[in-house]
């Protein structure tokens, strides 16, 4: 549908092995938040239609085939977030929503002038205007000049804007300090939402924006480096913040960072599997990142708090909730059997063949993770009791209900990742047909 002809803005939609998994996805956390917050009273009618806002925002971006209507769906999420930060959130609840909207919208101006660029770049070479996303990434392969002559050309520029844009989303490690402040004062539904949905826009980004036209940058050896190095520092450094972390859902925060990383690094390996991998990762750190910070939600509902050393033995009189997160935790942890393993396998495994150095530094990333996991569970979850938390009691059979759901579809998607894994690799295949004539590029 044309919906502004005079600069070329048409509503046009469409999903593939990239989008699906990730619309799929939207349409299991949403209800499935709304189900575990069920007992949210304060301003309930607010609080759940921002919820839906959310929802309204992430499909878009994964549906949209026009750059103008995905940087408007891009943006719409910004707000309903913000605001269920601000109002529904903990102490410091205006630092972080502020915090979160600064870093996320500063990020996705320079992603708008690099979509600015693309336009008149088409519109030069093509005398017609248009936002088409796939128009605007095939005029990039002619595009020239230099944004600071002899510097850095004007394609180097456009791909590195972006690049940044979609990486502060995710977020990947030097751009990642708003997301610990954000996850902390959030409530357990805008946590869920935020790590299993915002997070998953960025890597988007990168299969459906960054990838076709990495080959064509004038310095693609560089960027797949750039790529590579943000990946692995991402999963090394987000993995030691969440070993030091007395707070149990800062630590899953930090967690978050750490498994984004493999998504960066998958990608930048460019091979069909590693990147099928990536896009993988991502829809399974959607469902357990559901489970940790419901989990993490039940405990500070119960218990008062959420600090690993205040609690212990809470297994005693949570014996449901123990049950949903340790399976969470063992997922997260990449166990075999459930999602998460299938994901970083094909990633680390695949990854290797292009980038063997990288993938060394990021198995060391793998032994802190289980290490990280499994001390938050004996010292939170086991062990003796502790007495000063009084009578806590377990969660609601809603907000269990709510955890076994996404539990039972990691246990699925562990054992039986076709239905989704073989979308994803098909879609990685036919964006990666390029890498043939790439010779000399991939060191």
């Amino acid at each position: 549908y044309s919906w502004i002809p005079s600069i070329g803005v048409n509503l046009k939609f469409g999903v593939d092995g990239i989008g699906m998994p990730l619309v799929l996805l939207s349409n299991i956390i949403i209800p499935l938040t709304v189900i575990f917050a069920w007992g949210e009273t304060q301003q309930a009618n607010k609080f759940y239609g921002l919820i839906l806002l959310e929802l309204v925002g992430v499909m878009g971006v994964f549906t949209s085939l026009d750059f103008f209507v995905f940087y408007i769906f891009w943006e719409i999420v910004l707000i309903p977030m913000y605001f269920l930060i601000s109002i529904w959130g903990g102490p410091r609840k205006d630092y972080a929503a502020i915090k979160f909207f600064i870093y996320t919208h500063v990020a996705s101006l320079v992603m708008l002038l690099a979509i600015f660029t693309l336009y008149f770049n088409a519109l030069h070479i093509t005398g017609r205007p248009s936002f088409d996303i796939l128009e605007l990434l095939k005029s990039y392969q002619v595009m020239n000049g230099w944004l600071l002559k002899d510097i850095i050309s004007l394609k180097d520029a456009v791909f590195l804007g972006l690049l940044f844009g979609f990486l502060v989303k995710m977020p990947a490690v030097p751009f990642h300090t708003w997301l610990p402040d954000a996850h902390v004062e959030a409530p357990t539904a805008g946590s869920v939402i935020l790590a299993a949905l915002l997070l998953k826009m960025g890597g988007y980004g990168l299969f459906r924006v960054i990838l076709p036209i990495l080959p064509y940058s004038d310095s693609p050896g560089k960027m797949i480096t750039i790529m590579a190095i943000i990946g692995v520092l991402s999963i090394l450094y987000g993995t030691f913040l969440a070993l030091a972390q007395r707070d149990l859902k800062k630590m899953v925060a930090y967690s978050s960072i750490s498994h984004m990383g493999y998504v960066t690094l998958g990608a930048a390996a460019l091979i069909p599997l590693s990147v099928s991998g990536a896009m993988y990762q991502q829809f399974s750190h959607g469902l357990i990142t559901g489970i940790l910070f419901m989990s993490c939600g039940v405990i500070q509902h119960s218990a008062g708090t959420r600090i690993i050393h205040d609690l212990g033995g809470i297994a005693k009189y949570m014996p449901k909730l123990t049950f949903v997160m340790l399976a969470g935790f063992l997922a997260s942890l990449g166990l075999p059997g459930m999602s998460g393993f299938i994901a970083e396998f094909l990633i680390l495994v695949n990854s290797y063949f292009t980038l063997p150095t990288f993938v060394i530094l990021a198995l060391f990333g793998i032994v802190f993770t289980a290490g990280y996991h499994l001390w938050a569970m004996q010292r939170a979850v086991f062990g003796t009791y502790n007495e000063k938390l009084g009578h806590i009691h377990d969660g609601a059979n809603y907000e269990i209900a709510s955890m076994a759901i996404l539990v039972l579809l990691v246990i699925y998607f562990g054992l039986n990742p076709n239905p989704v894994l073989d979308m994803m690799t098909a879609s990685a295949t036919q964006l990666l047909q390029f890498v043939t004539g790439m010779k000399g590029v991939i060191t």
